[in-house]
Order: structure tokens, then C-alpha cells, then sequence
């Protein structure tokens, strides 16, 4: 009877994981979509307007092809001073780069229908004052536009404790860094860029964005003991003023934390008919998660999102879709076990 509960539990095993290798092995057009759809998430007051969170899915079969907020222009009026008190339903934090100043949380969460990307959350950061840790280079009023992977349960524990050692007042947790991997080419560490409720801030150190009095619109990662937590445009407010029609590529890492659909590029657009702008994340692209080094030593083929993405959305595996190279001698074994 044991015997054949194994050969059952085995049989069984090598069917499900036949599954899987058949939708990553067999790019099938069967999602073919003509149209999108626009779906709302979370909607605050800001200022003297509205900012709201929403996805743009395809009709039909639900797959996100772009992911943003939404301001209205008078939003960027009216916002709190420094020394001022926070907006309903959002917070006051001090910053802890040495300055004497505070930025001003708003928190929304993504439509649920935006599940399948690597994001849930959105974390925008009015910064009236600007912050450090460069002389002259952040310090113009502006947003901190954070696209968070993290849960909001793991980003409320960064707090400055976990951060700061109260004897030494050496940062912690905050400098372990997350794999390499995880990060564009040129991407490093920003000193003096760990916030609570955020993490540590990398950025592009060759950027012109760095250079005094230049910045106004930039691309950053963050991550927080050793984990990638956010992607973030970071822009000044008179950048938005100016009714921008900016769109870039990302510079894309080589391997990604969680599986689910990442930006290729991203864009800052006034929409001069209905006056509102426009941040998002756009031709999203879905990647199977990777931990390259990690404590376990070995590579993972699947996370429990992807199978999700598999089994309970039934996506086909795009073209483009990277397979880790230690799941590659999976594949042509299932392929002889269904012929």
C-alpha cells in the first residue's frame, strides 16, 4: 500500500511540474488582446486636488500592461511646509539624514486587479524642503514617486530603532546590501539615503541628476536589510508643473526578486485635456524571480507568485520570459516524459 501511495505521489509530482515546463517551454499566442482597460485603486486629498493609484489591464485576460498614480495639477498647491501638519489619513516623518527637515507620507494601495505585477503598494513623499544627503542636489521641493514590492506590514517596521544603532548611531540592518544582481549596472548605495518606512536609496552614480542644481526627474531602486523594496521616480514639483512629456527605458538588473510583471520604461505626462499628470511604469514584462547567492545556495524555478500566475491566471509563457539556467536540464526531461 506504501508503495503505491510513492508511485502515486510520484506520478502525480511529474505531471503537475510537466504543467509548469509545458507553459514556460511553449510560447502560445492565446492572450492575444486588441484593447485595455483603465481600473482605479486608492484615491486621496493632497494639497488643494486628488491623487489617486490605477492599472491598465488588457481586456479579456487581465494582464497589467502599465501601473501609475494620477495627480490632479492643483494636488501640487496648497501642500503642507515643513514646520506644518499632515494631511488626513497620512503622516509626518522626520528625516534622519541630518537635516532638519520631514517629508509627508501618502499611503494607497494598487487595484487588486494589479496582483500580477511585482508591486502592491504605493508610498508618495512630499518633500517640501527636499533632503540629503548631497549639497545642493536634492534639496528642491519635490516627490518621492515609491513603487513598493514590500508589504506595507514590512515597510511600517523600518523605523528609525531598526535602523540605528542607539550606542554608535551606525546604521544597521539599512547596509546590508541585497545581491548584486538585484541592481542595474551602476547602481550603488547612496550614503546617507536610509529613511524609516522606506529603506536605502540607489541611484545611478553617473547620472547628471547628481550634479549640483541639476536634479528634477531621476530613477531610483531602494532596498532594506538586504531585500529590494521599491523602484522610485523621484521628481521636483516644478517639474510637474511644467507639463512634462517624458518617457525612458528602466536600466533593468539581471535578476528580480519576486516574480511578476516589471516596467521596461517609465513616464511623466501632463494630460492637458482633463489637466492632470501622469507617473507610471509602462511596457510591463513578466520575470520569473531569481536569488542568485542566497543563503539556501541554490536557484528557485518557480516562487509561489509565478505558480499563481500559472495556475490560477493560466498565462502562457511570453517569449521573453527568462528561465533560470540551473531550471534549463528540467526541460528537455518533461519534454521526453509527455512525448
Amino acid at each position: 500500500m506504501i508503495s503505491l501511495l510513492r508511485r502515486l505521489f510520484t506520478q502525480v509530482s511529474a505531471l503537475l511540474l510537466s504543467l509548469v515546463v509545458f507553459c514556460f517551454s511553449f510560447p502560445l499566442n492565446v492572450h492575444a488582446a486588441t484593447s485595455t482597460r483603465w481600473i482605479q485603486g486608492d484615491k486621496m486629498n493632497m494639497g488643494e486636488g486628488e491623487v489617486w493609484t490605477w492599472a491598465e489591464i488588457e481586456k479579456g485576460t487581465g494582464t497589467p500592461t502599465r501601473l501609475g498614480i494620477t495627480l490632479t495639477k492643483s494636488a501640487l498647491n496648497g501642500l503642507p511646509a515643513d514646520n506644518g501638519k499632515p494631511e488626513p489619513g497620512t503622516l509626518k516623518l522626520k528625516l534622519i539624514d541630518g537635516s532638519p527637515w520631514h517629508n509627508f507620507e501618502y499611503e494607497m494601495l494598487f487595484p487588486k486587479e494589479a496582483d500580477r505585477t511585482a508591486y502592491n503598494h504605493m508610498g508618495l513623499n512630499w518633500n517640501p524642503e527636499g533632503h540629503g544627503p548631497l549639497k545642493d542636489v536634492f534639496f528642491e521641493p519635490h516627490l518621492d514617486v515609491h513603487f513598493y514590492m514590500a508589504t506595507t506590514d514590512y515597510r511600517h517596521s523600518i523605523t528609525n530603532d531598526s535602523m540605528v544603532d542607539p550606542e554608535t548611531e551606525d546604521l544597521l540592518v539599512q547596509n546590508i546590501e541585497p545581491p548584486r544582481d538585484f541592481l542595474p549596472e551602476g547602481y550603488y548605495r547612496a550614503p546617507n539615503t536610509s529613511e524609516p518606512r522606506m529603506g536605502t536609496h540607489y541611484a545611478d552614480m553617473s547620472s547628471d541628476q547628481l550634479k549640483p542644481h541639476n536634479f528634477s526627474n531621476i530613477f531610483l531602486f531602494g532596498g532594506h536589510n538586504g531585500n529590494i523594496v521599491f523602484w522610485e521616480p523621484m521628481l521636483t514639483r516644478k517639474y510637474l508643473l511644467s507639463k512634462p512629456d517624458f518617457s525612458a527605458k528602466i536600466p533593468q538588473p539581471n535578476a528580480y526578486p519576486v516574480s511578476g510583471y516589471y516596467p521596461l520604461s517609465y513616464s511623466v505626462k501632463y494630460d492637458k485635456k482633463r489637466d492632470l499628470i501622469n507617473v507610471s511604469l509602462d511596457e510591463l514584462t513578466l520575470r520569473t524571480a531569481s536569488y542568485p547567492g542566497n543563503v539556501y545556495g541554490v536557484d528557485s524555478c518557480l516562487d509561489s507568485k509565478m505558480v499563481d500566475i500559472i495556475f490560477t491566471h493560466k498565462e502562457a509563457k511570453p517569449s521573453e520570459l527568462q528561465i533560470p539556467e540551473k531550471c534549463q536540464p528540467l526541460v528537455p526531461m518533461i519534454k521526453r516524459e509527455l512525448s
